[in-house]
């Protein structure tokens, strides 16, 4: 078992580097974010178009399926989804 490493040993060393690179850190936890929140976003010419009462109804509702299920059955992004539901939250 040479050049394998436990699991302890590996996440020490990885907040070691965490902790003498902050600015590294989160400039490469920023790509990764941008990376995983670009796949669900959907290109096409929706682009900014209002959101109708029942799409909010939707979005909103008591039973509303997961933000990725809306997404695919309104043809929005899930960070618009979650963001019109912050919006519509706060005007109440």
């Amino acid at each position: 078992m040479v050049g394998t490493e436990s699991p302890k040993k590996s996440r020490a060393r990885h907040l070691r580097w965490r902790a003498r690179h902050p600015e590294k850190w989160r400039a490469m936890r920023a790509a990764q974010k941008r990376r995983y929140y670009r796949q669900f976003q959907r290109p096409g010419p929706r682009g900014r178009k209002l959101w109708t009462a029942a799409e909010e109804a939707r979005i909103t509702a008591k039973d509303h399926p997961t933000d990725r299920k809306l997404s695919k059955a309104l043809r929005r992004s899930v960070q618009a989804i979650q963001q019109r539901r912050l919006r519509l939250r706060q005007t109440r």
